[in-house]
């Protein structure tokens, strides 16, 4: 009962700190590094953005639009498709499902059953939890 809660503790903290936090101060990060580097060694940009508040102030919006544009083209037109596809044959999980759904189709449902049934919840481990 305590490993468990301290495994998904664990992936709790892995999860906000990869995914939100670490995400968050990198593109901080990024913007003071930009700035500092590169609009406080040009003068006309200096002009532009006299303060760092104003360059995010532009910044922020434009990235924003920008990585979402190339985040959907990614998706959608990029190299996504391929990746998800590539991912799918080797995950084990996935090419199972693939192969029950396949034989569950030909009516061969008692080996889909079969393939799956390594792949499901120990009923008595779900009622104690509840």
């Amino acid at each position: 009962m305590l490993r468990e809660r301290l495994y998904r503790y664990n992936a709790y903290f892995r999860k906000g700190h990869s995914h939100y936090l670490a995400f968050i101060i990198a593109l901080a990060n990024f913007v003071v590094i930009q700035y500092r580097l590169l609009i406080q060694n040009i003068p006309d940009l200096q002009i532009l953005f006299p303060s760092l508040t104003l360059f995010v102030v532009v910044f922020i919006p434009i990235y924003l639009v920008v990585s979402t544009l190339i985040g959907w083209w990614d998706h959608h037109k990029g190299p996504y498709q391929t990746e998800k596809a590539l991912f799918a044959e080797g995950n084990p999980i996935y090419r199972d499902l693939a192969t029950a759904l396949y034989l569950s189709l030909d009516g061969k449902n008692e080996e889909a059953k079969r393939i799956l049934q390594k792949w499901t919840v120990n009923k008595e481990v779900v009622k104690k939890k509840k």
